[in-house]
This record gives C-alpha cells, sequence and structure tokens, in this order.
C-alpha cells in the first residue's frame, strides 16, 4: 500500500522505528493519557481522536521564537486545529507522504536517491525488494533510506494534527513513554499537504 495524504492538514506523524512493532493500542491510549500526552476524545470526521491533554505543551518540544499551535474547535476553526490520532493498525506496512516529500539519501553514503518513486513501486510489488545504491554500490532494504523526516513507512502510529514541518519535535519523555509502551524505539515525520 502507497498512500498520499490529499486533505489540507499538517501533522507530526510518530511511529515505531520497526515497522513490524506490534503494541496494544488499548494500552497506549492509557498510557498516553495517564502522562497527560492526550485527554478527551473527539469525534472528528467519524473517526475517534483526542484533544491535547495537560502535559501536551511539556511532551512537545516547540522550535522558533513564536510557534503558533491552534487548540481550537471541530467545525469552527478549520481541520487544522492541535490534536491528536491512534492511526490504525495494519496487516502490511505502508509507505506514507505528501507533498512535503524529499528524495531519500542512502544510509550508507547519504547521497541522495532522486528516483525514489519507482523504488517505492518495486517495494510496494516486492516488500523484500533492496536497494543498491548507484552511487556507493551498497544495499540495503528500501525502508532504510533517510527520507529527511518527510515520510515514513510504518503500520500503525500516532499522528499530532495541526503541527507544521519542523515547528515542534516530541520530547525526549515522549518518546520513552512509546518506546516502553511497544518495546522499541519510535521516531517522526511530517506530513503537508
Amino acid at each position: 500500500m502507497h498512500l498520499i495524504l490529499t486533505k489540507p492538514m499538517n501533522q507530526l506523524i510518530l511511529h515505531p522505528h520497526h515497522i513490524q512493532a506490534d503494541y496494544d493500542q488499548a494500552l497506549m491510549i492509557q498510557a498516553l493519557e495517564e502522562v497527560g500526552f492526550i485527554a478527551e476524545s473527539i469525534d472528528f470526521q467519524g473517526e475517534m481522536h483526542y484533544r491535547p491533554g495537560h502535559e501536551f505543551l511539556e511532551l512537545m518540544t516547540f522550535l522558533g521564537c513564536s510557534p503558533v499551535v491552534s487548540l481550537g474547535e471541530p467545525g469552527l476553526t478549520g481541520d487544522d486545529f492541535c490534536h491528536i490520532a491512534l492511526l490504525s493498525e495494519q496487516a502490511e506496512p505502508y509507505f506514507l507522504h505528501g507533498k512535503n516529500i524529499k528524495p531519500p539519501r542512502c544510509p550508507h553514503c547519504r547521497q541522495t536517491e532522486n528516483d525514489w518513486q519507482s523504488l517505492i513501486q518495486k517495494w510496494t510489488d516486492n516488500k523484500k525488494h533492496p536497494f543498491t545504491c548507484p552511487h556507493c554500490g551498497q544495499q540495503s532494504d528500501i525502508t532504510e533510506l533517510k527520507w529527511r523526516q518527510s515520510a515514513g513507512f510504518l503500520r500503525s502510529g500516532i499522528a499530532v494534527w495541526g503541527i507544521y514541518e519542523g515547528e515542534a519535535v516530541p520530547a525526549e519523555q515522549l518518546l520513552n513513554i512509546l518506546q516502553q509502551q511497544s518495546g522499541c524505539p519510535w521516531k517522526y515525520f511530517y506530513l503537508q499537504s
């Protein structure tokens, strides 16, 4: 599966580093509520999302001089207000990106691979298809390419809506909580459409 988001939005996507990681979403929700990352649930476009919790601003590190976080209301402030959704777990990993995608870099020599669309098509057809870097000749899994926080491979994760690219990063405390609940480290990227 290869997803391209078309709804207008800005999101920070958090997901397990290991795309096959498996964790209990109910326990994850409970842990995120307990630490104050999420608060009460809301219906957003027919799906369950969560308002930011009382510790949300402590568990995210906002960058720059004057970041703007819209803590609006559904239907009153548009869809790009800050809220959180758990992405439903899929049986197979998929590739997720928005219009802000950047060509990936080789994990070995860091050279840019501009023909990423054909790589993703090959990966979609055969998840075991390796990437051979045309610059250094090293072989790696396509999921190991460095997308410069503009795309990712995942089966599940957490979407923080209303976060613009480079505006905020998850605090170490939040990443530790996610790792405790899933048993593996987490990483993140930004979606923009």
